[in-house]
Order: structure tokens, then C-alpha cells, then sequence
């Protein structure tokens, strides 16, 4: 692998950020890998925006990614993948759930939602980078836990093709960090990430 590998998380307080950066921490230290990250929380618990920056490999320095430098950009949440796509390296790769969180107002205004997303997806073509969206929500209900739209991601994460953990070590790192009884609905909502990044590669 490289010297390093960087990347940007991405989403909002309650997403289960921290638990995918932990599921990787996990992984790259039994590879034998150094890990550092850091964590920017915006009123995290009441939803607010969470960012964090994550570097593996085997010398690290530094745990901030300067803007423009991270090879991948993990988004939870789109309108909050946009904000934070300054860090992301020309052409690098970003990998974002479909979720958009509304204010509650639109609820009763459909078009002011639709057309909230149709900007949010023009904004980010502009962008030199590759976009891959998915119904990362969909997706975890699908599983049997709607709150595992982190873990979708994180399958979908395994199929990058320098990304330096497999889908193996990760999916053991999984088993360990997530409390037994939601271990199966899990690994499903993983593999599932797996199967959409393969359909939209």
C-alpha cells in the first residue's frame, strides 16, 4: 500500500460515524497498521454536522487531512457530503448514502424536497471526482436494522480497490465492535453495500 491512506467521514450526530471509524481502527491494528484519526463534532448529539479524518498505514504523523488531500470522501448523509467535499483529491473517490435530512416543515411540502435534492445533486457533478450514491437507507432496512446505514457503507467501502483492509478483515472488526445480538443484521447490511458498489462499478 501507500505511505498512507486518507479519508473523510461524513454525516451527521446519530449516523454511526464513529462506529465505522472504529470498525476500521480495529481492523488495520490486527493488519499490524497504525491508525489516526480526528473528530469534529457540530452539536453532534442533536444531529448536528460530524466530520472525521482517518489515516492508515504503517508510519503516520498527523491525524488532520489538509483540504484537497484525502483520497475518499464516506458521506451518511448527501447535503453533508457536499459541504465537506473540499477535502476530497482531484478525482478522487466519493461513496454517499442517498439520505438527505429535511427540515420538518417540508414534510408537507414534497417539491421543496425534491427540488432540495435535484440542487444538492447538480452541485456535486460540478465537483472533479467520481460519485457513486446509494440507498444506503433502503439498503439497511432491507437488512433487518434501519440505523445500519453506516454499515452499508462501510461494505461498499471494502470494494475500493486500494482501500488497504479487505472485506474479511473488516467483517471480522465488525463481529468484534458491534454488540452480539445485531451481529447478523450487520454483516447483512455489509454485504449489501457490497453488492450495490459491485453494481455501480
Amino acid at each position: 500500500m501507500e505511505e498512507e491512506y486518507r479519508m473523510v467521514l461524513v454525516g451527521v450526530g446519530g449516523q454511526g460515524i464513529l462506529t465505522i471509524s472504529d470498525i476500521i481502527a480495529i481492523a488495520a491494528q490486527k493488519k499490524g497498521l497504525r491508525v489516526l484519526s480526528s473528530e469534529v463534532h457540530g452539536m453532534a448529539q442533536k444531529g448536528g454536522s460530524v466530520i472525521t479524518n482517518l489515516k492508515i498505514g504503517k508510519e503516520l504523523h498527523s491525524p488532520t487531512i489538509p483540504v484537497g488531500c484525502s483520497k475518499a470522501l464516506i458521506g451518511l448523509e448527501e447535503n453533508e457530503t457536499l459541504r465537506y467535499m473540499k477535502y476530497l483529491e482531484p478525482g478522487g473517490l466519493v461513496i454517499t448514502s442517498k439520505t438527505v435530512l429535511y427540515p420538518v416543515t417540508w414534510k408537507k411540502d414534497k417539491n421543496a424536497a425534491v427540488l432540495a435534492h435535484e440542487k444538492i445533486d447538480e452541485n456535486l457533478s460540478k465537483f472533479d471526482a467520481r460519485i457513486i450514491r446509494i440507498n444506503a437507507e433502503k439498503l439497511a432496512s432491507e437488512a433487518g436494522l434501519a440505523l445500519a446505514q453506516n454499515i452499508v457503507l462501510l461494505g461498499a467501502l471494502s470494494q475500493i480497490k486500494d482501500f488497504p483492509l479487505s472485506v474479511e478483515e473488516l467483517k471480522s472488526a465488525l463481529k468484534t465492535r458491534v454488540p452480539s445480538k445485531y451481529i447478523e443484521t450487520n454483516v447483512k447490511a455489509f454485504e449489501l453495500g457490497i453488492e450495490a458498489m459491485k453494481k455501480a462499478n
